[in-house]
């Protein structure tokens, strides 16, 4: 059994890069994802020997990028300056090949508030014309032409294994987690898939030149939205209407043609990240929820050779959802991409030695290749040294 886990920089700062490496291996773990482009937040760290809670910084990455692969880029990377003194990734890489273990980049892409900030232009605008102040349109080329410089730093400049790709397509859902981030109505899942597509100017334009009307489908979304406000005590049971299957209960509402431009901006993109990742002597995965990517527009029967594997973030209370969705996932994945399970060692989730083996055992039976832990600085060290008995 293959098992991984996803690491962020601070744990490997602040803990030593060999005491978490050692702890990991001791523990059967074989590979990690370490996050060299990452997303603000605020974390508690129970097992920090520096600190136990940590305001990460907005849109940085933690490695050092330089400068040559970034001169046509419009975008240019900004380093932590919590960390800017070291090279993180490199000092993993170098002691990871002591533990016979492999070190990922898991990279966080167009979920960037910081240059959404900074160039507005640039930022997925919705169906009223406002910004995303969270996420860059993934069809401006300002956008994925710096992703490419990015991934192209990351592959020349360091002996990693893959490049993981999170947030490289259109948003996944409206409803993200933004600081004090309030609805006062349910967004339903048709909902948020219309409330994060973006309808900017060159959406509108590369939709046009595929034979679709994107000006249309945007008065028929701001039609349906404004309905369903209207209409919100008759919206129907919550739970049905979770469950149900997004991409049907669009046609049902008549958006198949967002459902197609969506599909073929995130198909274009793959090949484009592929022969990035081809160019570049490396290979690529995605990672995701299965909702996250259908609400990103990401067609699962991936064109062959486009990707390594798929992290399917299975991050539920109710476990048998976590074999429901790896069976979905690996019943649509080409035979050749390995389907690689997050299951998430924090609580409510896998936070205890039952429930750890039971989400584990749950992932396999249903066709999991591997299990990727989430995550190293979150979790409970406990809980970390539980893993090797999975074995």
């Amino acid at each position: 059994m293959q098992l991984g886990m996803y690491v962020h920089p601070w744990d490997i700062a602040d803990e030593g890069a060999r005491n978490v490496f050692q702890l990991l291996a001791k523990n059967g773990v074989q590979f990690i994802n370490l996050a060299v482009s990452y997303h603000s937040g605020r974390f508690f760290l129970p097992h920090n020997p520096i600190k136990k809670v940590y305001y990460a910084e907005e849109g940085v990455v933690y490695f050092d990028p330089g400068q040559d692969c970034f001169r046509s880029s419009r975008l240019k990377p900004i380093r932590s300056s919590s960390y800017s003194g070291s090279d993180i990734l490199k000092q993993s890489v170098e002691i990871a090949n002591d533990y016979s273990m492999t070190v990922n980049a898991w990279t966080v892409c167009l979920h960037n508030g910081r240059f959404a900030a900074d160039y507005p232009d640039l930022a997925v605008e919705n169906m009223y014309g406002e910004k995303d102040m969270n996420f860059l349109c993934p069809v401006k080329s300002d956008s994925h032409k710096y992703l490419r410089s990015l991934m192209l730093s990351l592959a020349t400049g360091y002996d990693i294994g893959e490049i993981e790709l999170e947030s490289a397509f259109f948003p996944p859902a409206f409803i993200h987690g933004v600081h004090h981030e309030v609805m006062g109505i349910r967004i339903t899942p048709v909902m948020s898939y219309l409330l994060s597509t973006c309808f900017c100017q060159d959406c509108i334009a590369d939709a046009l030149s595929k034979g679709i009307d994107l000006n249309e489908a945007r008065k028929h979304a701001i039609n349906y939205i404004h309905d369903q406000i209207l209409n919100m005590r008759n919206i129907g049971n919550p739970a049905e209407a979770e469950n149900q299957d997004l991409k049907q209960a669009l046609i049902r509402e008549g958006f198949e043609d967002i459902i197609a431009f969506k599909t073929s901006v995130s198909r274009d993109l793959m090949y484009y990240y592929s022969e990035t990742a081809l160019e570049a002597g490396t290979n690529i995965s995605i990672v995701g929820t299965g909702r996250g990517l259908a609400g990103s527009g990401v067609d699962l029967e991936f064109p062959s050779g486009t990707i390594k594997a798929l992290d399917l973030i299975a991050y539920y209370q109710n476990i048998s959802e976590i074999s429901s969705d790896v069976a979905l996932v690996r019943s649509k994945l080409p035979v050749n991409v390995s389907v690689r399970t997050g299951i998430n060692l924090s609580y409510p989730y896998a936070y205890n030695p039952v429930r750890l083996r039971e989400s584990v055992d749950s992932a396999l039976s249903a066709g999991s290749n591997a299990i990727i832990f989430y995550n190293y600085g979150w979790a409970t060290q406990n809980i970390i040294e539980e893993i090797q008995n999975l074995l």
